[in-house]
């Protein structure tokens, strides 16, 4: 790579990156003429765009830069249909993804049709005559490369491996998608348990009295915060703030994973398709060639001088085609080879980073408020849980059933230990923990009682 090339591309390295956000989905017209439009936002200023404003954009950086080698990012699927909030939300994620791409992109952010695109009132439209030109820089990056010896070859293994990835994208899209109606299903079954604790808790504060009796020295020792509506109330109150986790899961998972591995998918088949579009310039090579040895070939012997000479200027137009025909397939192999390439490769492997990071903060959190609303259930009732999940896994394991999973960070029930612990083979409680009475065997059937207040 020449150096003025290396100097530039270091000096657009060093600059920070644009803060870009897509947001304020807008209809407007009406019946068939309606459509959506879209703020794309700077700290400073905004613009508004529908979608077909970025697919003319995406069209216009794809005839001046694909054509040559680079891949452009891609945006999200296209559809006729109108829908609601979740969509729009989906689509400005996917908006979001495109412009953060080319903003990124050393090349692309400078180009005029990037930087129109980012200013008020100008007009979006698809150039293509005359063929639009790629950044200088580019060109120069390209032409000072060597060309691989086994370039086809690589082109080979890249659309074939870009298949393979996008078959295992969309399978875990599947998947993911499968996770997010199990999280709905989830809210919606959680939402009616805590209804119908809700209910047994109102019926037996009012309408069962003899089943809920204590005696004056019961009440006295406290034992009405045990009773069976209170308990009733805690279940209720635990599950209702589990909700909020159950309920946003599915949209954090739309934006953050499924979108992400969309986009992923798109630039596969991209990347697929740019890889593909060596056999159509070979080709075109192939013809070139045959045409030009056909006008070689043909037999000049009875033309007049007049056809001869337009005989002899056809064929060096058609040398001049095979030239440049060649010229250009072998630059667009040694551009993909060469530059497009090692930039996927990175860019891909920082994204695939950030799409595992955002899967593991939506189970992170989802399992941090579902374990908080469970601590804050046994605080109510007086317990840490420790006992109740080894007396719990001592019934499951009497049954030959694997037993409760410990919570991550839980250490027993004087908080030092290592708690209750179940031997698999004799459904008898191991005491390892200095804050466990050792010499008290377990109650019958198993069951270990939380110490209640």
């Amino acid at each position: 790579m020449s150096e003025d090339h290396v100097s530039w591309l270091a000096s657009q390295i060093s600059i920070s990156p644009v803060t870009l956000w897509v947001d304020s989905p807008e209809e407007q017209g009406s019946g068939f003429s309606k459509y959506v439009t879209y703020s794309l936002c700077q700290p400073n200023k905004s613009v508004r765009h529908r979608y077909s404003d970025f697919e003319k954009l995406q069209a216009t950086l794809r005839l001046r830069y694909q054509t040559y080698g680079i891949l452009v990012p891609s945006l999200p699927k296209k559809t006729v249909v109108m829908k609601g909030a979740s969509f729009h939300f989906q689509r400005m994620r996917g908006l979001q993804l495109f412009c953060e791409r080319v903003a990124a992109s050393p090349y692309l952010r400078n180009d005029p049709a990037w930087l129109e695109f980012l200013e008020e009132g100008k007009a979006v439209v698809v150039e293509k005559n005359p063929m639009p030109e790629p950044h200088p820089m580019w060109m120069k990056a390209v032409e000072s490369q060597e060309t691989p010896p086994n370039g086809n070859e690589m082109i080979a293994k890249f659309k074939a491996e870009s298949t393979k990835c996008d078959q295992q994208i969309t399978a875990m899209i599947s998947k993911t998608k499968a996770l997010i109606a199990s999280y709905n299903s989830l809210a919606s079954s959680t939402t009616e348990l805590a209804a119908a604790s809700v209910s047994f808790s109102e019926t037996e504060t009012n309408e069962i009295d003899t089943l809920n009796a204590m005696s004056p020295q019961e009440l006295a020792d406290g034992a009405a915060a045990s009773s069976v509506p209170n308990v009733l109330a805690r279940i209720s109150s635990m599950f209702s703030s589990q909700l909020s986790s159950y309920t946003t899961a599915p949209d954090a998972l739309n934006l953050l994973l499924v979108e992400s591995l969309e986009y992923e998918s798109s630039q596969m088949l991209d990347f697929h398709s740019m890889s593909k579009h060596v056999e159509k310039l070979a080709g075109d090579n192939d013809r070139n060639e045959k045409n030009l040895n056909s006008l070689r070939n043909k037999n000049t012997a009875k033309m007049t001088e007049d056809k001869i000479q337009k005989h002899n200027e056809a064929i060096d137009a058609a040398e001049k085609l095979l030239e440049s025909s060649k010229a250009h397939c072998d630059r667009y192999i040694r551009a993909m080879c060469t530059l497009t390439l090692p930039e996927l490769i990175t860019a891909r492997r920082e994204r695939v980073k950030t799409l595992a990071l955002h899967l593991g903060a939506v189970v992170k959190s989802v399992s941090a408020s579902v374990l908080s609303s469970a601590d804050n259930f046994f605080v109510a009732m007086g317990s840490s849980g420790e006992s109740a999940i080894n007396s719990g896994s001592i019934v499951l394991e009497a049954l030959s059933l694997p037993p409760l999973p410990e919570p991550a960070g839980v250490s027993g029930d004087g908080g030092g230990g290592a708690g209750v612990r179940v031997k698999s083979n004799s459904v008898q409680a191991e005491r390892t923990s200095s804050h466990v009475n050792t010499d008290v065997p377990p109650p019958p059937g198993g069951v270990i009682e939380g110490q209640e207040v």
